[in-house]
């Protein structure tokens, strides 16, 4: 069974009572995206979604990244996240929240905020972690993490795959990517990265 995903109401916070969130997506940031499928030698089917200008920077871990600005301008959106934004707090275990380290330097551990008892010692996440300065804030700012709140922390987490679009047949279809399936890959645009976490541990929430 996969462990749930992190409260989404974690995002979902006012900026006088917390910071806006690092991973919140601005209304201004949005961009128009073009895209096109170039051939490829290097691709499994010979073919590869594009944008019509593309840049070596689109691509990472085999796929096609979202564009997005990143001036922090607009309204936030508290339902979004920002892909280059998640990626980097994902990949570099930052603090969804301050962008700052994550990992508890006394524990060698991650923490994890969500509003529902966990059942599962492992799962995907595509929500960065949360550092232990940052949680009683969250739940401060929270409606649903003031009426419970769970910690759970683990001792480091390997990419997993990716949330996209798939254009590879017929309608374009969210799904959900393994960084294994290189052929679907090729036809993803990117949104968010997801993560395997093990070793899920209750902790006392601070």
């Amino acid at each position: 069974m996969a462990a749930p995903e992190p409260a989404p109401d974690l995002l979902l916070m006012t900026s006088t009572a917390l910071r806006v969130p690092h991973v919140v997506a601005y209304s201004e940031e949005t961009v128009s995206l073009a895209l096109t499928v170039l051939v490829d030698a290097w691709a499994l089917s010979g073919r590869r979604l594009s944008y019509i200008d593309p840049a070596a920077s689109d691509w990472g871990l085999g796929v096609l990244w979202a564009r997005q600005q990143s001036h922090r301008l607009g309204r936030p959106q508290y339902d979004e996240l920002h892909t280059l934004r998640q990626r980097e707090c994902m990949l570099h275990r930052l603090c969804q929240v301050c962008a700052k380290p994550a990992l508890d330097p006394d524990t060698g551990r991650l923490s994890w905020v969500f509003h529902e008892t966990v059942h599962a010692a492992s799962g995907h996440l595509s929500k960065p972690p949360t550092c232990l300065r940052c949680i009683p804030g969250a739940r401060a700012a929270c409606p649903r993490l003031r009426q419970e709140a769970h910690v759970y922390t683990s001792p480091d987490y390997k990419p997993w795959g990716v949330k996209g679009i798939v254009f590879s047949s017929g309608c374009p279809a969210r799904q959900d990517v393994p960084l294994t399936d290189h052929a679907t890959l090729e036809f993803t645009l990117a949104r968010a990265l997801i993560v395997h976490v093990s070793d899920l541990r209750p902790e006392s929430a601070p």
